[in-house]
């Protein structure tokens, strides 16, 4: 295979179980680089947040595809070149339902976050490793930060307290139209604009890169990667993926805690 773009999910994928990018996935990164092939870090989390660990590991020049897709930069310094909001019918419907439920949740726009907590450890859920840090995600909190916001809203999370509740809100969001309901953690949701996603995001950066499916390789565990999985032409699952990622995928890799993105770029990619 010749693939010249590597897309890769963070949360339970790039890092590991500490948090963090092993020395052993870095390193794979770098040298997949020195090579030409283009690499692109594709998260549920805020631009801001996957800069900075772009930077911390000498890869700035890293495609940023942050919020499941929904805000896209071609490096870590550039303009987004991509960005999908939710329509404001469907956000504020999708809002009533999460509240009628007595869910936590927040709302990412950009590189800000609007905290919605049902109490003081709520808040701390939507926490990020670089939420202190100056170019790190802004937290802000109800109605009166959401009343800051001015580009949109790109995608929201909540977390629901049992399986119960979760099974009964995800019947209720279901129901709109114009919403993509995902998970990235059990009984989360991550709700994003209708047929927008990891995928598109992937697709339209390699369209601007003049690359084609069959030169892609994408790498997450978890099912709001499926449609970038399915999407590329070599979709690889983590070890620790779901059943719902290893059955879209035609590679298992190593885990998150065995450099399992490591493996597979030396397996694939580099030459």
């Amino acid at each position: 295979m010749d693939i010249r773009l590597i897309a890769m999910d963070m949360d339970g994928t790039l890092l590991n179980p500490a948090q963090q990018v092993s020395p052993g996935n870095a390193e794979a990164l770098r040298k997949a680089r020195a090579q030409g092939i283009h690499l692109a870090i594709c998260s549920g989390r805020s631009p801001g947040d996957i800069g900075l660990f772009a930077i911390e590991n000498g890869l700035e020049d890293c495609a940023l595809l942050a919020l499941n897709g929904l805000y896209c930069q071609r490096d870590v310094h550039s303009a987004p070149f991509a960005q999908h909001v939710l329509d404001e019918e469907t956000l504020r419907e999708a809002m009533r339902i999460i509240r009628d439920e007595k869910q936590p949740f927040a709302c990412y726009a950009q590189n800000r976050l609007v905290i919605f907590p049902q109490d003081d450890e709520d808040a701390k859920t939507f926490f990020t490793v670089h939420d202190q840090h100056p170019d790190g995600p802004q937290i802000l909190y109800g109605e009166e930060g959401f009343a800051q916001l001015t580009e949109g809203v790109n995608k929201m999370i909540s977390f629901a307290p049992d399986q119960e509740s979760w099974e009964r809100t995800r019947k209720r969001l279901l129901e709109l139209p114009r919403l993509e309901v995902s998970t990235s953690w059990p009984l989360d949701f991550e709700l994003m604009p209708k047929e927008w996603g990891k995928g598109t995001a992937v697709a339209e950066l390699a369209a601007q890169l003049g690359l084609t499916a069959d030169q892609v390789m994408t790498i997450g565990d978890y099912d709001n990667d499926e449609s970038m999985i399915r999407w590329a032409g070599l979709g690889v699952a983590m070890a620790n993926a779901t059943d719902c990622i290893k059955n879209a995928a035609q590679f298992i890799t190593l885990s998150n805690a065995e450099d399992g993105v490591a493996h597979a770029i030396e397996q694939f990619a580099l030459k």
